[in-house]
Protein backbone atom coordinates (compact mmCIF):
# COMPACT_ATOMS: atom_id res chain seq x y z
CA UNK A 1 0.00 0.00 0.00
CA UNK A 2 2.86 2.15 0.78
CA UNK A 3 4.59 1.72 -2.93
CA UNK A 4 1.24 2.24 -4.25
CA UNK A 5 1.13 5.92 -2.30
CA UNK A 6 4.66 6.84 -3.19
CA UNK A 7 3.99 6.02 -6.99
CA UNK A 8 0.82 8.22 -7.14
CA UNK A 9 2.75 10.86 -5.54
CA UNK A 10 5.36 10.56 -7.59
CA UNK A 11 3.28 11.03 -10.83
CA UNK A 12 1.87 13.21 -9.26
CA UNK A 13 4.95 15.59 -8.88
CA UNK A 14 6.72 14.86 -12.21
CA UNK A 15 3.06 15.90 -13.66
CA UNK A 16 3.19 19.39 -12.10
CA UNK A 17 6.72 20.03 -12.73
CA UNK A 18 6.17 19.37 -16.39
CA UNK A 19 2.93 21.36 -16.66
CA UNK A 20 4.01 24.49 -14.39
CA UNK A 21 7.21 26.16 -16.08
CA UNK A 22 9.34 28.27 -14.36
CA UNK A 23 9.80 30.78 -17.16
CA UNK A 24 5.83 32.42 -16.41
CA UNK A 25 3.81 35.02 -18.55
CA UNK A 26 5.47 38.00 -19.81
CA UNK A 27 8.06 38.13 -16.86
CA UNK A 28 10.40 41.19 -16.33
CA UNK A 29 14.01 39.30 -17.65
CA UNK A 30 15.85 38.53 -14.39
CA UNK A 31 18.95 41.15 -14.17
CA UNK A 32 22.20 40.36 -12.44
CA UNK A 33 25.51 42.33 -12.39
CA UNK A 34 25.98 44.92 -14.61
CA UNK A 35 22.44 45.00 -16.21
CA UNK A 36 21.26 46.33 -13.00
CA UNK A 37 21.72 49.37 -13.96
CA UNK A 38 18.70 49.72 -15.92
CA UNK A 39 20.13 49.15 -19.84
CA UNK A 40 18.58 45.34 -20.11
CA UNK A 41 15.65 45.14 -22.07
CA UNK A 42 13.17 42.17 -23.00
CA UNK A 43 10.68 43.30 -25.93
CA UNK A 44 7.10 42.78 -24.98
CA UNK A 45 4.82 43.17 -28.30
CA UNK A 46 0.98 44.03 -27.85
CA UNK A 47 -0.89 44.34 -30.51
CA UNK A 48 -5.28 45.63 -30.46
CA UNK A 49 -7.71 47.05 -31.79
CA UNK A 50 -7.15 50.04 -29.07
CA UNK A 51 -5.15 51.43 -26.80
CA UNK A 52 -5.59 53.76 -24.02
CA UNK A 53 -2.59 55.00 -21.45
CA UNK A 54 -3.57 56.42 -18.23
CA UNK A 55 -0.11 58.59 -16.85
CA UNK A 56 -1.74 59.55 -13.62
CA UNK A 57 -2.91 55.78 -12.82
CA UNK A 58 0.56 53.93 -14.43
CA UNK A 59 -1.54 51.96 -16.45
CA UNK A 60 -1.88 50.99 -20.09
CA UNK A 61 -4.96 49.41 -21.30
CA UNK A 62 -5.14 47.27 -24.78
CA UNK A 63 -8.62 46.52 -25.84
CA UNK A 64 -10.06 44.17 -29.09
CA UNK A 65 -8.17 41.18 -30.29
CA UNK A 66 -5.19 41.62 -27.56
CA UNK A 67 -1.76 39.50 -28.67
CA UNK A 68 1.20 40.14 -26.25
CA UNK A 69 4.36 38.14 -27.07
CA UNK A 70 7.62 38.06 -25.22
CA UNK A 71 10.22 35.46 -26.20
CA UNK A 72 8.24 31.81 -25.72
CA UNK A 73 5.06 33.38 -24.31
CA UNK A 74 1.66 34.63 -26.13
CA UNK A 75 -0.65 35.98 -24.22
CA UNK A 76 -4.09 36.76 -26.54
CA UNK A 77 -7.23 38.19 -24.64
CA UNK A 78 -10.22 40.46 -25.49
CA UNK A 79 -8.93 42.83 -22.68
CA UNK A 80 -5.59 43.69 -21.04
CA UNK A 81 -4.28 46.06 -18.26
CA UNK A 82 -0.88 47.02 -17.81
CA UNK A 83 -0.17 48.38 -14.59
CA UNK A 84 3.13 49.64 -14.26
CA UNK A 85 5.29 51.36 -11.44
CA UNK A 86 6.18 55.03 -11.70
CA UNK A 87 8.15 57.07 -10.13
CA UNK A 88 9.66 59.43 -12.76
CA UNK A 89 12.83 58.43 -15.09
CA UNK A 90 15.51 58.95 -12.17
CA UNK A 91 13.62 56.02 -10.32
CA UNK A 92 15.48 52.48 -11.06
CA UNK A 93 12.22 50.75 -11.35
CA UNK A 94 9.81 53.37 -13.30
CA UNK A 95 8.28 51.86 -16.52
CA UNK A 96 8.78 48.07 -14.89
CA UNK A 97 5.55 46.72 -15.13
CA UNK A 98 3.75 45.84 -11.57
CA UNK A 99 0.68 44.08 -12.79
CA UNK A 100 -1.02 42.54 -15.98
CA UNK A 101 -4.70 41.61 -15.98
CA UNK A 102 -6.05 39.88 -18.77
CA UNK A 103 -9.64 39.24 -19.02
CA UNK A 104 -12.09 37.69 -21.96
CA UNK A 105 -10.98 34.46 -23.68
CA UNK A 106 -7.43 34.48 -22.21
CA UNK A 107 -4.79 32.00 -23.71
CA UNK A 108 -1.65 32.26 -22.64
CA UNK A 109 0.66 29.20 -25.10
CA UNK A 110 4.54 29.11 -22.80
CA UNK A 111 7.30 26.90 -23.10
CA UNK A 112 7.70 26.88 -27.27
CA UNK A 113 4.08 26.48 -27.55
CA UNK A 114 4.27 22.78 -24.82
CA UNK A 115 2.16 23.87 -22.70
CA UNK A 116 -1.31 26.31 -22.42
CA UNK A 117 -3.31 27.61 -20.23
CA UNK A 118 -7.01 29.11 -20.87
CA UNK A 119 -9.33 31.12 -18.26
CA UNK A 120 -11.70 34.19 -18.39
CA UNK A 121 -9.19 36.32 -16.30
CA UNK A 122 -5.53 35.68 -15.26
CA UNK A 123 -4.02 38.14 -13.27
CA UNK A 124 -0.09 37.85 -13.39
CA UNK A 125 1.67 40.02 -10.57
CA UNK A 126 5.63 40.99 -11.62
CA UNK A 127 7.66 41.26 -8.24
CA UNK A 128 5.81 37.91 -6.79
CA UNK A 129 6.00 36.26 -9.80
CA UNK A 130 3.05 34.81 -9.65
CA UNK A 131 -0.13 34.49 -12.18
CA UNK A 132 -3.66 33.69 -11.16
CA UNK A 133 -5.80 32.19 -13.40
CA UNK A 134 -10.05 32.43 -12.55
CA UNK A 135 -13.63 32.59 -14.25
CA UNK A 136 -15.03 30.09 -16.96
CA UNK A 137 -13.21 26.87 -17.03
CA UNK A 138 -9.46 27.55 -16.05
CA UNK A 139 -7.31 25.00 -17.33
CA UNK A 140 -3.42 24.14 -17.93
CA UNK A 141 -2.54 21.37 -20.10
CA UNK A 142 0.95 19.85 -21.36
CA UNK A 143 0.42 17.49 -24.11
CA UNK A 144 -2.49 15.45 -22.94
CA UNK A 145 -2.18 15.86 -19.25
CA UNK A 146 -4.71 18.95 -17.92
CA UNK A 147 -5.37 20.08 -14.86
CA UNK A 148 -8.39 21.98 -14.27
CA UNK A 149 -10.33 23.88 -11.19
CA UNK A 150 -11.99 27.22 -10.26
CA UNK A 151 -9.07 28.64 -9.27
CA UNK A 152 -5.20 27.99 -10.38
CA UNK A 153 -2.39 30.13 -8.90
CA UNK A 154 1.12 29.36 -10.56
CA UNK A 155 4.05 30.68 -8.17
CA UNK A 156 6.79 31.00 -10.47
CA UNK A 157 9.68 31.91 -8.14
CA UNK A 158 8.53 28.96 -5.85
CA UNK A 159 8.31 26.53 -8.65
CA UNK A 160 4.88 24.91 -7.32
CA UNK A 161 0.92 25.80 -8.11
CA UNK A 162 -2.28 25.73 -6.09
CA UNK A 163 -5.27 24.31 -8.08
CA UNK A 164 -8.23 25.28 -5.99
CA UNK A 165 -12.27 23.95 -6.40
CA UNK A 166 -15.38 25.48 -5.32
CA UNK A 167 -18.74 24.02 -3.75
CA UNK A 168 -19.07 21.06 -5.44
CA UNK A 169 -16.92 21.83 -8.17
CA UNK A 170 -13.63 19.74 -7.86
CA UNK A 171 -10.25 19.77 -8.54
CA UNK A 172 -10.37 17.77 -11.57
CA UNK A 173 -6.56 16.11 -13.09
CA UNK A 174 -6.48 13.81 -15.79
CA UNK A 175 -2.48 12.04 -16.17
CA UNK A 176 -1.32 10.11 -18.85
CA UNK A 177 1.53 7.41 -18.04
CA UNK A 178 3.27 4.82 -19.75
CA UNK A 179 1.88 1.36 -19.13
CA UNK A 180 2.95 -0.34 -16.07
CA UNK A 181 3.46 3.27 -14.42
CA UNK A 182 0.00 4.13 -13.05
CA UNK A 183 -1.85 2.90 -10.44
CA UNK A 184 -1.88 -0.38 -11.02
CA UNK A 185 0.75 -2.78 -11.84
Amino acid sequence: MKRLDDMKRGVLIVFLCLLFPSALVLAESQMTGSEQDGKAETAIRITADRLESDHKMSLVEFSGNVTATEDDVVITADRMKVFYKSGGDMSPRAGTIEKIVSEGNVKIVFDNETKTAVADKAVYLADQKVLELSGGDPRVWSGKNIVRGKKITLFQAENRSLVEGAGEDQVEATLYVKKGGGLTK
